[in-house]
């Protein structure tokens, strides 16, 4: 694995953490099925988001920068 590719790849999964555990603490302050939702199936937590995006872009935007690190890191393999 090329350097790059491993600094990426250690980069996504920190964002990603860190979006999730956000995600899990708007879902739960939302409601407890929201919040159970976001630790088993953050994508569908994702979707029941969706309508507030505004409010919670920067948890969008967590998610988007660890989906570009993956993918970079993975066309930089």
């Amino acid at each position: 694995m090329m350097p790059v590719s491993a600094v990426l790849t250690v980069f996504a999964l920190a964002f990603a953490a860190i979006a999730w555990l956000r995600l899990v603490k708007v879902c739960f302050d939302d409601s407890t099925i929201a919040g159970f939702l976001a630790l088993f199936i953050p994508p569908l937590a994702l979707v029941l988001l969706l309508p507030r995006w505004r409010q919670e872009q920067e948890l969008y935007l967590l998610w988007g920068a660890a989906l570009a690190c993956l993918l970079l890191s993975f066309v930089l393999h």
